[in-house]
């Protein structure tokens, strides 16, 4: 630095001597420099031939290989590996560094080579998803070249402007993982490693670890922005199926490891409508709730004094149940739930773009918005129509079509391989706006749950929910369960919400948000598309 402020100087006296103003230009650094054709690659086990093109300013450049079991060899500016079979079941890798000049002036590009292991599963073999079913301590790869399930089925404007195809990779990592662990000791070990992406294949490989869980696994550009991500949804317990109302259902929630009624293993991750990425439920364990006792016309058969002990009581066990859950483990993301509202958008894709962006941050409902004009959803601020007459916001239909016998998959859907959010009716009919006799006729209380013994008999728990604020409650007290059905006549803010089943405590069972919109001000987060709720999911009718 000293140099080169003395030679500045100098310069200046001599302008300043001679009068010239002419700008004095001085040649670029001629320093080395190599780049590669691709910086990463996937040998499949049966071994193959990997070609890569080397670019340098120099004219001639070198290549080393910090693994035994890879071959080179070198024509022009052409760099070949040769990779033999691979007998053995995890995978191995190899770093081949190309330096181009001499010291000290020297560049060097590195190359990553992976080859996988015999045991090593494509989940994208038989279908795309967002999310994923694998085991512990196991091998895995997956399509990272196509978004979602691939499928031209939104009715958002996102595929027209942003494609089905995803490009611009360079590397992957895990953004979080966590477990149902109360004291947040385990939430790590689900994803062992880093995951790697091999950008020519279009594939993201991965190893699960010891700890059964859920993890999100992103792709990033160059300069860090997330691409597309993935719901890893790591557990050894096999998943069943059982008939309901002509629908064959998941025997547990979306990411939970079982249906016990007393495990918190069994709350599954919670989701905004429409969007593919998981929010964590609370980490608490299930609390007993005491209940207000009641005579068959449902008046209060307590006095003042045990109503207000209940109440008192009710409260306490309500701050040490809801807990936002801000586990990563060995993740490089960052949870954002509360204090964070949706950006502005008034044209479709709305926030679509933004939520890709950002998986990990909750995108609650605007406040600026005057109340009669709220439409409680983190995906547009108002509706708009498009050339068919058809109100995009309310029909944007980003898991799917609403209709009993047609449902599908979007590229939004959050549900693995042959799976899909449940569609309208899945549930069963709703007799009135109310729907105590259906509650009472389809479902039976348990002490955390309900139990649907009208339909496969399966435990329902009571997950907890976040409301449109991106704050989390009700756990072990309601089930909030997503269907895929979006309604609204785009003229009442409340009227766009989604429709999803609600189970109340003992006491009141209601259907929301089927309520009259002049009565629903108060159950604004029951339906709302902003809020985050579990959801059961269903195999794929085609």
């Amino acid at each position: 630095m000293k140099r080169v402020l003395l030679y500045m100087a100098a310069v200046m006296a001599v302008v300043g001597c001679t009068n010239d103003t002419q700008e004095i230009i001085y040649p670029e650094p001629d320093y080395a420099n190599v780049e590669l054709s691709s910086k990463s690659a996937i040998v499949a086990s049966e071994g193959g031939i990997k070609e890569i093109f080397v670019s340098t300013n120099r004219t001639s450049w070198s290549v080393e290989c910090d693994a035994d079991w890879v071959d080179m060899s070198i024509e022009g500016n052409s760099l070949t590996l040769y990779v033999d079979e691979y007998s053995e079941v995890d995978n191995r890798m190899a770093v081949i560094e190309v330096v181009a000049g001499d010291d000290p002036d020297t560049a060097v590009a590195r190359f990553k080579l992976l080859q996988v292991g015999n045991a090593t599963f494509n989940l994208s073999a038989a279908e795309c998803a967002n999310s994923y079913i694998a085991n512990t301590a196991s091998s895995y790869m997956i399509r990272a070249d196509i978004k979602g399930n691939g499928e031209n089925r939104d009715n958002s404007r996102y595929v027209t402007t942003h494609g089905v195809k995803i490009e611009g990779g360079s590397y992957a990592d895990v953004l979080w993982e966590a477990t149902y662990d109360s004291d947040k000791t385990r939430s790590c070990n689900i994803i062992e490693g880093v995951p790697f992406y091999a950008a020519d294949e279009g594939y993201v490989c991965f190893t699960t670890g010891a700890i059964e869980g859920n993890a999100v696994v992103a792709l990033r550009s160059g300069d860090g922005e997330i691409l597309w991500s993935w719901h890893i949804w790591v557990t050894d317990a096999e998943i069943t199926d059982s008939e309901a109302n002509g629908l064959q259902w998941m025997d547990r929630n979306l990411g939970a490891l079982n249906n016990d009624s007393n495990d918190i293993a069994n709350r599954g991750m919670l989701y905004q409508w429409g969007r593919k990425d998981p929010f964590l439920p609370s980490p608490a364990p299930y609390i007993a709730m005491p209940t207000h006792s009641y005579d068959e016309d449902y008046n209060l058969t307590e006095s003042e004094e045990e109503y207000y002990a209940i109440e008192e009581q009710l409260v306490a066990n309500r701050q040490l149940l809801n807990i936002n859950n801000t586990q990563v483990g060995n993740g490089f993301g960052e949870w954002r739930y509360a204090g964070f509202e949706a950006p502005v958008a008034l044209n479709a894709p709305g926030n679509i773009p933004y939520s890709v962006q950002h998986p990990t941050t909750f995108l609650a409902c605007r406040t600026d918005i005057p109340i009669g004009e709220y439409v409680f959803d983190w995906y547009m601020q108002q509706d708009l129509m498009n050339t068919s007459g058809v109100m995009m916001q309310s029909d944007s239909q980003l898991w799917g079509d609403a209709e009993q016998g047609s449902e599908y998959k979007t590229m939004f859907d959050p549900c693995p391989p042959g799976y899909c959010v449940p569609p309208r009716g899945a549930f069963g009919e709703i007799p009135s706006e109310y729907a105590c006799s259906y509650v009472s006729n389809e479902w039976s209380k348990e002490e955390f749950g309900w139990r649907w013994t009208g339909g496969n008999g399966d435990f329902f728990p009571a997950t907890g929910n976040y409301d449109v604020s991106g704050l989390i409650g009700e756990t072990s007290e309601r089930m909030l369960y997503w269907t895929a059905e979006s309604f609204g006549n785009g003229t009442s803010g409340f009227g766009k919400a989604a429709t999803l089943f609600v189970a109340f405590n003992d006491v009141y069972y209601g259907i929301y948000p089927l309520l009259d919109p002049s009565v629903a001000g108060a159950w604004y987060s029951y339906g709302a598309r902003a809020s985050a709720a579990a959801v059961r999911c269903v195999r794929v009718q085609k």
